[in-house]
């Protein structure tokens, strides 16, 4: 099983951040985001804006 592909909206565009994120968490302010083969990257003061199970997407962007 693959993971999600990640993006970030912003004013330009949609970024693509991260593919085969296998695993997300929040805590506070801090978004972690996981792949499928252990990279990590964190992310603060963003929220999640779409997540797309058929695709397979979720679309991040940054809090106001």
């Amino acid at each position: 099983m693959s993971g999600v592909t990640v993006y970030m909206s912003t004013n330009e565009g949609v970024l693509e951040l991260v593919r085969n994120a296998v695993r997300l968490t929040k805590d506070d302010d801090l978004l972690v985001i996981l792949d499928d083969v252990g990279e990590r990257l964190e992310f603060r003061d963003v929220r999640v804006k779409e997540i797309n199970l058929l695709s397979g997407n979720i679309v991040l962007e940054k809090e106001r």
